[in-house]
Order: C-alpha cells, then structure tokens, then sequence
C-alpha cells in the first residue's frame, strides 16, 4: 500500500500540462533523426560553415545527432529535466534557456574549442536547462537547488581536468565534446539569473 501511495503521489506531482511542449521538441529531434544524412549534415555544428555565415547551425546543431541511441539518451534526458523543473517557470522562459544555453554551447565551442570540428547532440543544451531549473528551484526558497548546483559544478570540473565521464563515449557512439557543457551550462545560470531579476520587477515571470 505505501508503494502504491507514493505512486500515486508520483503520478499526481507530474507537470502533464506543461510537459506537452517538452513533448512536443521530443518529438522534433526524433523527426530529425528520421532525414536523410546529407540534410542532417546541413544542420550539425560546423566550424567552417559557420565562419562561412551559416549562423543557424550554432541552434540547429542541439537538435541532430550522432545516431538513434544518442538521440534516445538526450531525449530522455531532457523529458527528466522537464518531469522535474517544468512547472517552476513559464514555457516562454524555458524557451529561452533552451535557446540561450544551446546557443551558448555553440558559440563557446566556436571561440575557445578550435579542435571541435563539427558537433551534433543536446548535452550542452541539457546542461544548460538542468542549472536553469536549479536556479528556479532556489529562487522559489527550494534549497536542494543549490546541492544539484554543486553536483553539476563538480561533474564540470572533473570534465575540465580529467576528461569526459567514464563510459560517456561509449553511450553517445562518439567523442564527447566536454567544453560543451561547460558553456551550455554557462548560458542556463545566465538564464535563471537573468528570470530571478526579472521576478523582483514582476513576480508573475
């Protein structure tokens, strides 16, 4: 009986209503993932098309990946992300952590990572959402935020100075481009932070 109770409990606290959109991109990357590899490749991360002006690869790039398990990873990831921040801020405003933290991962790369040639997948982005819904839970007084602050800093700092996390590359099928969720992290804190200002002038954001 206790086990169903915490069941039920679990169903209940699940954000349904706001986890349609996070559905909704689940279902973008999976469609993606379904275009023939020459179009994928038109959307990837690139260092050369990008300095050649294809400025959307630096968003488009979160979105395509290496394979379908690469894809199964990253989709379930930012599904949890969703199951546990989503109802703590408004679909507009993770819009633009998704954005602003891909986007991050991207231009980090771009300037500071010379020998990441071309890039695909959303680790960056998912870092970047994952301090961003911390950042929300300590805004709104939740003090486990701050621990799963802590977390990600250490995971991030043991990829800065060991390298990748053990087994990771196994996972993805592929190098793991760790400076990407460095700056993809970057870009969440700089969200959340910039949601909290916003809050003090407008307690509705």
């Amino acid at each position: 009986m206790f086990l169903i109770s915490n069941l039920k409990e679990i169903i209940a606290d699940i954000p349904a209503r706001e986890l349609r959109v996070w559905f909704a991109v689940a279902a973008l990357m999976t469609g993606l993932q379904l275009l023939p590899v020459e179009w994928r490749d038109l959307l990837r991360y690139d260092r050369d098309a990008l300095a050649a002006g294809e400025a959307w690869r630096a968003l488009t790039a979160n979105f395509i990946h290496l394979g379908w398990y690469h894809l199964f990873l990253n989709a379930a990831a930012f599904l949890v992300i969703g199951w546990l921040f989503a109802d703590e801020a408004p679909t507009g405003w993770w819009a633009v952590a998704l954005l602003v933290s891909g986007a991050a991962s991207s231009v980090g790369m771009y300037w500071w990572t010379p020998d990441a040639v071309w890039v695909v997948g959303m680790s960056g982005a998912l870092h970047g959402l994952f301090v961003f819904g911390a950042v929300c839970w300590i805004a709104g007084g939740f003090r486990l935020g701050w621990w799963l602050l802590i977390g990600v800093a250490g995971k991030l700092f043991w990829e800065q100075t060991a390298g990748a996390m053990p087994f990771s590359e196994g996972l993805v099928g592929g190098p793991v481009v760790t400076d990407a969720h460095l700056w993809g992290a970057i870009g969440g804190a700089g969200s959340g932070l910039l949601r909290a200002v916003w809050q003090r002038a407008d307690p509705r954001l």
